[in-house]
């Protein structure tokens, strides 16, 4: 029942805070949405803070599933699915600058002032990198090596496809169009032959 309630606050507020905005949006509103009173929605939560930590974890939920499936669907091999996976996390973040722009600025907010968030989406996109890598190397398509290693420096590669500021602002131009020269290049810098030490 409490995960029920939850759930439908964080509908309400995620409405509320799409169409009006974090600031301009009361927990008495939230709180008549779901039909309770303010003082029963505070036993849910403590603050319209933690409302809003709660909506931008289910839009994180969702970029998540997207990326996955993007990845899932681009066939085996290892610059592909890295294209996909950056692709993916290009255009919901894209769609919800479009879209839901209020949303959007309340993401910013919540990540820049919750770096265990920031650091949790990091690691979320790191891991689905390193999975992708332990395949390919399964598969013989790239040598055997450290995939978390490879996964850290493909994510600070790739920092430009998952930055929210970097994606509202392209400061290099349209992302989207240099993700799969990226992932190729670094895909075959994987694959090279280790070079030998002079004599």
């Amino acid at each position: 029942m409490a995960d029920n309630l939850q759930t439908q606050i964080v509908s309400a507020a995620r409405s509320r805070f799409r169409h009006y905005g974090f600031a301009k949006t009361s927990m008495q509103e939230i709180a008549e949405d779901c039909g309770m009173s303010a003082a029963n929605l505070y036993r849910y939560y403590e603050s319209k803070q933690g409302i809003a930590a709660a909506v931008i974890k289910t839009d994180l939920t969702q970029l998540y599933d997207a990326c996955q499936e993007a990845v899932a669907l681009a066939g085996p091999h290892v610059a592909a699915a890295l294209t996909a996976l950056f692709g993916a996390s290009i255009d919901v973040t894209r769609r919800q600058i479009k879209q839901a722009p209020l949303l959007f600025e309340l993401s910013m907010a919540v990540t820049r002032e919750m770096p265990a968030l920031r650091i949790q989406v990091l690691g979320e996109i790191r891991r689905m990198i390193r999975e992708i890598l332990e395949a390919g190397q399964a598969r013989g398509e790239i040598p055997d090596g450290d995939a978390a290693e490879r996964a850290e420096l493909i994510l600070f590669a790739g920092a430009p496809f998952v930055m929210p500021w970097l994606l509202l602002n392209q400061p290099f131009g349209d992302p989207r169009n240099k993700v799969a020269p990226l992932m190729h290049c670094l895909v075959a810098g994987l694959t090279a032959p280790a070079p030998t030490a002079s004599p």
